[in-house]
């Protein structure tokens, strides 16, 4: 059976929660359809779509090989942007400082998923976490978003990654399939 899968940074639990904070103060200014809910929160590294069976032992091995390689680092959330019009975006995120060990280790999972005969998105690394997508305003936006005083600064020790099932139906959409522990051997 297919499933469709992504590869990502998970948000820890006590961030969630501040975050989904900032994103209803948000809410009132940006009318758009979907908000994520808490539990989901992430950075992609890869998306990878749809992922057989085959195909995902195949990628947990691959991670499995780096995964130790890659220790624990650290990220800090610096800002709030939106994709597409300022005036009527696609999407709005939290982005996070400029981080070599994130874009190392988002370089050797996009090898991983390739030799696990994944294709992979050719576009820069932007990392960041959705708050929130599909513009569904009447108008366009006229105020400005605040900023993430309360998130400014805020860090975490990424110790991990996860290989993620898609689950559109239900509320919390993103399940973990696998864990991957940085720095560990299995």
């Amino acid at each position: 059976m297919e499933r469709h899968t992504f590869l990502a940074v998970p948000i820890p639990y006590e961030l969630q929660h501040q975050i989904h904070s900032y994103a209803e103060q948000i809410n009132t200014i940006l009318p758009l359809k979907k908000w994520t809910s808490p539990g989901d929160y992430h950075i992609t590294l890869n998306f990878l779509g749809a992922t057989s069976e085959d195909q995902a032992q195949q990628l947990v091995q691959n991670i499995n090989h780096i995964k130790s390689d890659v220790h624990p680092f650290e990220l800090t959330i610096d800002s709030v942007g939106v994709f597409g019009n300022p005036n009527t975006p696609r999407v709005c995120w939290l982005g996070v400082e400029q981080s070599s060990a994130l874009t190392q280790l988002q370089q050797k999972t996009t090898k991983s998923c390739e030799r696990a005969g994944f294709k992979t998105d050719d576009r820069p690394f932007r990392p960041h976490i959705t708050l929130g997508k599909r513009w569904g305003g009447n108008a366009e936006i006229t105020e400005q978003l605040p900023e993430p005083t309360q998130l400014t600064g805020s860090s975490w020790t990424v110790e991990e990654i996860l290989l993620y099932e898609i689950h559109p139906q239900r509320v919390q959409k993103y399940v973990p399939y696998h864990r991957f522990h940085l720095g560990k051997e299995d």
